[in-house]
Protein backbone atom coordinates (compact mmCIF):
# COMPACT_ATOMS: atom_id res chain seq x y z
CA UNK A 1 0.00 0.00 0.00
CA UNK A 2 1.28 3.53 -0.73
CA UNK A 3 2.56 5.71 2.09
CA UNK A 4 0.28 8.55 3.14
CA UNK A 5 1.29 11.72 4.93
CA UNK A 6 -0.86 12.84 7.87
CA UNK A 7 -0.80 16.15 9.72
CA UNK A 8 -1.87 15.68 13.36
CA UNK A 9 -3.23 18.68 15.26
CA UNK A 10 -3.93 18.94 18.98
CA UNK A 11 -6.45 21.57 20.04
CA UNK A 12 -4.76 22.07 23.41
CA UNK A 13 -1.64 24.09 24.30
CA UNK A 14 -1.22 22.47 27.74
CA UNK A 15 2.14 20.78 28.25
CA UNK A 16 0.32 17.87 29.91
CA UNK A 17 -2.48 17.77 27.34
CA UNK A 18 -4.14 14.36 27.03
CA UNK A 19 -4.99 15.11 23.41
CA UNK A 20 -1.37 15.90 22.57
CA UNK A 21 -0.28 12.72 24.37
CA UNK A 22 -2.88 10.78 22.39
CA UNK A 23 -1.53 12.11 19.10
CA UNK A 24 2.04 11.29 20.07
CA UNK A 25 0.89 7.75 20.88
CA UNK A 26 -0.93 7.57 17.54
CA UNK A 27 2.26 8.62 15.74
CA UNK A 28 4.17 5.91 17.58
CA UNK A 29 1.60 3.25 16.68
CA UNK A 30 1.39 4.23 13.00
CA UNK A 31 2.45 1.49 10.55
CA UNK A 32 5.24 2.07 8.05
CA UNK A 33 2.84 3.22 5.32
CA UNK A 34 1.52 6.10 7.42
CA UNK A 35 3.80 9.05 8.18
CA UNK A 36 2.41 11.34 10.89
CA UNK A 37 3.72 14.86 11.43
CA UNK A 38 2.70 16.52 14.69
CA UNK A 39 1.81 20.18 14.22
CA UNK A 40 3.09 22.03 17.27
CA UNK A 41 2.72 25.65 16.16
CA UNK A 42 -0.97 26.20 16.92
CA UNK A 43 -0.15 28.67 19.67
CA UNK A 44 1.92 30.77 17.28
CA UNK A 45 -1.01 31.56 15.01
CA UNK A 46 -2.19 35.15 15.55
CA UNK A 47 -5.81 35.97 16.19
CA UNK A 48 -7.87 35.60 13.04
CA UNK A 49 -8.43 38.81 11.10
CA UNK A 50 -10.37 38.54 7.83
CA UNK A 51 -8.66 41.70 6.56
CA UNK A 52 -5.29 39.92 6.51
CA UNK A 53 -4.34 37.44 3.78
CA UNK A 54 -3.01 34.01 4.67
CA UNK A 55 0.19 34.72 2.75
CA UNK A 56 0.88 37.91 4.73
CA UNK A 57 1.65 36.06 7.97
CA UNK A 58 4.42 33.40 7.92
CA UNK A 59 2.92 31.20 10.71
CA UNK A 60 -0.45 31.13 8.95
CA UNK A 61 1.12 30.58 5.53
CA UNK A 62 3.16 27.68 6.94
CA UNK A 63 0.06 26.08 8.49
CA UNK A 64 -1.79 26.47 5.19
CA UNK A 65 1.09 24.91 3.24
CA UNK A 66 1.33 21.93 5.60
CA UNK A 67 -2.39 21.27 5.28
CA UNK A 68 -2.18 21.37 1.49
CA UNK A 69 0.77 18.95 1.48
CA UNK A 70 -0.91 16.46 3.81
CA UNK A 71 -2.92 13.55 2.42
CA UNK A 72 -5.09 13.66 5.51
CA UNK A 73 -5.49 15.40 8.87
CA UNK A 74 -6.04 13.99 12.36
CA UNK A 75 -7.45 16.34 14.98
CA UNK A 76 -7.69 15.66 18.72
CA UNK A 77 -9.19 18.57 20.62
CA UNK A 78 -10.69 18.91 24.11
CA UNK A 79 -13.99 20.50 25.01
CA UNK A 80 -13.99 23.76 26.95
CA UNK A 81 -17.27 25.08 28.35
CA UNK A 82 -19.24 22.98 25.85
CA UNK A 83 -17.24 24.40 22.96
CA UNK A 84 -14.25 23.91 20.70
CA UNK A 85 -11.07 25.36 22.14
CA UNK A 86 -10.24 28.92 21.11
CA UNK A 87 -6.90 28.00 19.53
CA UNK A 88 -8.48 25.23 17.47
CA UNK A 89 -11.32 27.42 16.22
CA UNK A 90 -8.86 30.23 15.51
CA UNK A 91 -6.73 27.92 13.37
CA UNK A 92 -9.75 26.76 11.39
CA UNK A 93 -11.01 30.33 10.96
CA UNK A 94 -7.76 31.22 9.19
CA UNK A 95 -8.36 28.41 6.69
CA UNK A 96 -11.97 29.37 5.89
CA UNK A 97 -12.09 30.70 2.36
CA UNK A 98 -8.99 28.73 1.34
CA UNK A 99 -8.93 25.26 -0.22
CA UNK A 100 -6.87 23.78 2.62
CA UNK A 101 -9.69 21.52 3.81
CA UNK A 102 -11.66 21.13 0.58
CA UNK A 103 -12.11 17.35 0.06
CA UNK A 104 -9.40 16.74 2.66
CA UNK A 105 -9.87 13.47 4.60
CA UNK A 106 -10.07 14.23 8.34
CA UNK A 107 -10.19 11.89 11.34
CA UNK A 108 -11.46 13.24 14.66
CA UNK A 109 -10.11 11.63 17.83
CA UNK A 110 -11.84 12.25 21.15
CA UNK A 111 -10.00 11.57 24.40
CA UNK A 112 -13.10 11.98 26.56
CA UNK A 113 -16.40 10.10 26.16
CA UNK A 114 -18.07 13.02 27.98
CA UNK A 115 -16.92 15.59 25.41
CA UNK A 116 -19.66 15.28 22.80
CA UNK A 117 -20.72 18.87 22.15
CA UNK A 118 -17.37 20.21 21.00
CA UNK A 119 -16.78 17.11 18.88
CA UNK A 120 -20.09 17.62 17.08
CA UNK A 121 -19.32 21.31 16.62
CA UNK A 122 -15.87 20.55 15.24
CA UNK A 123 -17.35 18.08 12.77
CA UNK A 124 -19.94 20.64 11.68
CA UNK A 125 -17.28 23.33 11.12
CA UNK A 126 -15.08 21.00 9.07
CA UNK A 127 -18.05 19.80 7.02
CA UNK A 128 -18.99 23.39 6.20
CA UNK A 129 -15.37 23.86 5.07
CA UNK A 130 -15.91 20.92 2.66
CA UNK A 131 -13.61 18.51 4.50
CA UNK A 132 -14.31 14.77 4.24
CA UNK A 133 -14.72 13.59 7.84
CA UNK A 134 -13.97 9.85 7.84
CA UNK A 135 -16.38 8.27 10.32
CA UNK A 136 -14.59 4.91 10.46
CA UNK A 137 -11.40 6.66 11.59
CA UNK A 138 -13.07 9.06 14.03
CA UNK A 139 -13.12 7.38 17.42
CA UNK A 140 -13.69 8.21 21.09
CA UNK A 141 -11.23 6.73 23.56
CA UNK A 142 -11.45 6.57 27.39
CA UNK A 143 -8.22 8.48 28.02
CA UNK A 144 -9.51 11.05 30.51
CA UNK A 145 -9.27 9.78 34.09
CA UNK A 146 -7.14 6.81 33.04
CA UNK A 147 -3.83 8.31 34.24
CA UNK A 148 -2.27 7.11 31.01
CA UNK A 149 0.55 9.04 29.35
CA UNK A 150 1.54 8.54 25.71
CA UNK A 151 3.50 5.38 26.52
CA UNK A 152 0.62 4.04 28.56
CA UNK A 153 -1.84 4.80 25.76
CA UNK A 154 0.36 3.01 23.23
CA UNK A 155 0.75 0.01 25.52
CA UNK A 156 -2.90 -0.29 26.51
CA UNK A 157 -4.31 -3.41 24.76
CA UNK A 158 -7.80 -2.22 23.79
CA UNK A 159 -6.93 1.45 23.24
CA UNK A 160 -3.92 0.69 21.04
CA UNK A 161 -6.00 -1.81 19.04
CA UNK A 162 -8.69 0.81 18.45
CA UNK A 163 -6.06 3.32 17.33
CA UNK A 164 -4.46 0.86 14.91
CA UNK A 165 -7.87 -0.01 13.44
CA UNK A 166 -8.74 3.66 13.05
CA UNK A 167 -5.42 4.35 11.32
CA UNK A 168 -5.94 1.45 8.95
CA UNK A 169 -9.45 2.67 8.11
CA UNK A 170 -8.11 6.19 7.57
CA UNK A 171 -5.32 4.95 5.30
CA UNK A 172 -7.78 2.89 3.25
CA UNK A 173 -10.15 5.82 2.82
CA UNK A 174 -7.34 8.19 1.82
CA UNK A 175 -6.02 5.77 -0.78
CA UNK A 176 -9.52 5.15 -2.13
CA UNK A 177 -10.10 8.87 -2.45
CA UNK A 178 -6.75 9.32 -4.18
CA UNK A 179 -7.41 6.50 -6.60
CA UNK A 180 -10.87 7.75 -7.34
CA UNK A 181 -9.33 11.05 -7.11
CA UNK A 182 -12.05 9.55 -7.96
CA UNK A 183 -13.69 12.01 -9.85
CA UNK A 184 -16.25 14.37 -8.41
CA UNK A 185 -18.92 15.75 -10.70
CA UNK A 186 -20.64 18.91 -9.52
CA UNK A 187 -23.93 20.11 -10.94
CA UNK A 188 -27.68 19.72 -10.75
CA UNK A 189 -29.36 16.36 -11.23
CA UNK A 190 -31.95 17.41 -13.80
CA UNK A 191 -29.56 19.47 -15.96
CA UNK A 192 -29.34 18.00 -19.49
CA UNK A 193 -25.60 18.68 -19.80
CA UNK A 194 -24.96 17.05 -16.43
CA UNK A 195 -26.98 14.03 -17.56
CA UNK A 196 -24.80 13.75 -20.69
CA UNK A 197 -21.64 13.90 -18.59
CA UNK A 198 -22.94 11.28 -16.16
CA UNK A 199 -23.96 8.97 -19.02
CA UNK A 200 -20.50 9.32 -20.57
CA UNK A 201 -18.76 8.52 -17.28
CA UNK A 202 -21.04 5.53 -16.67
CA UNK A 203 -20.58 4.17 -20.20
CA UNK A 204 -16.80 4.42 -19.88
CA UNK A 205 -16.72 2.73 -16.47
CA UNK A 206 -15.28 5.73 -14.64
CA UNK A 207 -16.17 5.87 -10.94
CA UNK A 208 -17.21 9.26 -9.66
CA UNK A 209 -19.06 10.98 -6.85
CA UNK A 210 -21.93 13.25 -7.79
CA UNK A 211 -22.42 16.47 -5.82
CA UNK A 212 -25.77 18.11 -6.43
CA UNK A 213 -25.72 21.82 -5.62
CA UNK A 214 -29.38 21.69 -4.63
CA UNK A 215 -29.28 18.75 -2.23
CA UNK A 216 -25.62 18.78 -1.17
CA UNK A 217 -25.20 22.55 -1.07
CA UNK A 218 -22.50 24.98 -2.14
CA UNK A 219 -20.10 26.40 0.43
CA UNK A 220 -17.96 29.53 0.00
CA UNK A 221 -14.89 27.30 0.27
CA UNK A 222 -16.00 25.03 -2.55
CA UNK A 223 -16.88 27.98 -4.78
CA UNK A 224 -13.51 29.58 -4.05
CA UNK A 225 -11.88 26.25 -4.91
CA UNK A 226 -13.58 26.45 -8.33
CA UNK A 227 -12.53 30.07 -8.80
CA UNK A 228 -8.91 29.28 -7.91
CA UNK A 229 -8.73 26.85 -10.85
CA UNK A 230 -11.24 28.28 -13.32
CA UNK A 231 -11.80 31.75 -14.74
CA UNK A 232 -14.78 33.16 -12.85
CA UNK A 233 -16.00 34.76 -16.09
CA UNK A 234 -16.27 31.28 -17.61
CA UNK A 235 -17.68 29.79 -14.41
CA UNK A 236 -20.56 32.27 -14.49
CA UNK A 237 -23.12 31.03 -17.03
CA UNK A 238 -24.50 34.12 -18.73
CA UNK A 239 -26.59 31.92 -21.04
CA UNK A 240 -28.59 30.39 -18.22
CA UNK A 241 -32.20 31.03 -17.30
CA UNK A 242 -31.01 32.12 -13.87
CA UNK A 243 -28.87 34.82 -15.46
CA UNK A 244 -31.75 36.13 -17.53
CA UNK A 245 -33.85 36.38 -14.38
CA UNK A 246 -31.37 38.76 -12.76
CA UNK A 247 -32.03 42.47 -12.78
CA UNK A 248 -30.02 44.78 -15.01
CA UNK A 249 -28.40 46.19 -11.89
CA UNK A 250 -27.20 42.71 -10.87
CA UNK A 251 -25.87 41.95 -14.35
CA UNK A 252 -23.96 45.19 -14.88
CA UNK A 253 -20.54 46.21 -13.55
CA UNK A 254 -19.73 42.74 -12.32
CA UNK A 255 -16.57 42.17 -10.34
CA UNK A 256 -15.30 38.77 -9.25
CA UNK A 257 -16.55 39.45 -5.72
CA UNK A 258 -20.05 40.31 -6.94
CA UNK A 259 -20.13 37.35 -9.31
CA UNK A 260 -19.02 34.97 -6.55
CA UNK A 261 -21.77 36.23 -4.27
CA UNK A 262 -24.36 35.78 -7.03
CA UNK A 263 -23.21 32.19 -7.68
CA UNK A 264 -23.13 31.41 -3.98
CA UNK A 265 -26.68 32.67 -3.57
CA UNK A 266 -27.92 31.08 -6.82
CA UNK A 267 -25.78 28.02 -7.73
CA UNK A 268 -27.75 27.55 -10.97
CA UNK A 269 -25.68 30.48 -12.29
CA UNK A 270 -22.66 28.17 -12.37
CA UNK A 271 -21.89 26.63 -15.74
CA UNK A 272 -22.42 22.88 -15.48
CA UNK A 273 -21.01 20.44 -14.86
CA UNK A 274 -17.73 20.98 -13.04
CA UNK A 275 -15.63 17.81 -13.01
CA UNK A 276 -12.82 17.50 -10.50
CA UNK A 277 -10.23 14.91 -11.47
CA UNK A 278 -7.15 14.85 -9.27
CA UNK A 279 -5.79 18.38 -9.29
CA UNK A 280 -7.67 19.33 -12.46
CA UNK A 281 -11.06 20.94 -12.85
CA UNK A 282 -12.98 20.74 -16.12
CA UNK A 283 -15.86 23.06 -16.89
CA UNK A 284 -18.83 22.00 -19.04
CA UNK A 285 -19.05 18.77 -20.99
CA UNK A 286 -17.53 17.79 -24.31
CA UNK A 287 -17.03 14.09 -24.94
CA UNK A 288 -13.72 14.69 -26.75
CA UNK A 289 -12.32 16.60 -23.76
CA UNK A 290 -13.36 13.90 -21.31
CA UNK A 291 -11.86 11.30 -23.69
CA UNK A 292 -8.50 13.11 -23.72
CA UNK A 293 -8.29 13.80 -20.00
CA UNK A 294 -9.83 10.68 -18.48
CA UNK A 295 -9.04 7.74 -20.78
Amino acid sequence: MPTVRILAISGSLRAASLNSALLRAVAGLAPSDIYIELFTELGNLPLFNPDIKITDLPPVADFHARLLEADGVIIASPEYAHGVTGVMKNALDWMVGSEAFVNKPVALLNASPRATIAQASLKETLTVMSAQVVEAASITLPIIGSNLDELGIAAHPSISTSIREALRAFHTEIVNLQNSKTHTLYGIKNCDTVKKARNWLDQNGIAYRFHDFRSDGLTPELLQHFADHLDWNKLLNRSSTSWRQLSAEQQNDLTQEKAMQLMLTTPTLIKRPVLESGDKLMLGFKAENYQTELL
